[in-house]
């Protein structure tokens, strides 16, 4: 099976959970929550940031609303907000804040220095994204970055994938997909054709129904080290 590994000359990733640090930036958006909900006065900022982090890492795969029902079901809130409004809340927070792991930046220069092309495809809106990678610093590091909302498709649909082969002017067998969501980009990049990395950041494997790929990484530090092996 390795010998289908040496075509690889592209290594494309998914942004959140993936290149930077999403619990320790929802460290930095917990007191904001102070400022714009009445939280209960005995919830510190510690229990309420190891809360959300909990219930990211439980239910980020399955949506939003099951983690905002878990910080109710916490009493976290003295006047629960309406859900919209919570969603809305944290997606402008997103747009203030955003911590970068300390090895995302060193593993894509030596990923690069190697010779593969990289990329970024992530979902959501231009507008959102945008802002998280200039914040964190990552566009000089990518040859080419699609966000779902400024095209037709979004992962897992396999078009996203052939539209990034096509901009890096490869075939989607010679991509390797680095990304921590089991249907979004470890189903949907093995569809297209590409090599799935699955990145263990939630420690979640919801979907039985979808195999486990067989190259896995705790972070994407260790990806110098998969490329080593193929």
């Amino acid at each position: 099976m390795w010998g289908d590994f040496v075509l690889i000359k592209a290594i494309v990733f998914d942004l959140d959970h993936t290149l930077f640090d999403r619990y320790e930036t929802l460290r930095l958006v917990v007191p904001m929550f102070r400022e714009r909900f009445k939280i209960n006065k005995d919830i510190t900022d510690q229990f309420f940031w190891e809360q959300i982090c909990w219930a990211d890492k439980n239910y980020v795969h399955t949506g939003w609303e099951r983690i905002f029902k878990h910080l109710v079901e916490q009493k976290v809130f003295e006047e629960v907000p309406d859900y919209q409004e919570y969603v809305d809340f944290v997606l402008s927070c997103f747009k203030k804040v955003a911590v970068k792991y300390p090895f995302s930046i060193p593993m894509l220069r030596e990923i690069r220095k190697r010779g593969y092309k990289t990329g970024i495809i992530t979902n959501s809106s231009p507008e959102i994204q945008e802002k998280k990678i200039q914040m964190l610093e990552l566009a000089p590091y990518f040859d080419e970055i699609i966000i779902s909302g400024a095209t037709p498709y979004s992962k897992p649909q396999v078009e996203i994938f052939q539209l990034m082969a096509e901009k890096l002017d490869i075939e989607t067998n010679e991509m390797m997909y680095v990304g921590d969501h089991p249907k979004f980009d470890v189903d949907g990049s093995r569809n297209a054709g590409c090599t799935p990395v699955w990145v263990k950041t939630t420690g979640t494997w919801i979907f039985p129904e979808i195999e486990k790929p067989e190259l896995q990484v705790e972070t994407v530090e260790e990806i110098p080290q998969i490329i080593d092996r193929l």
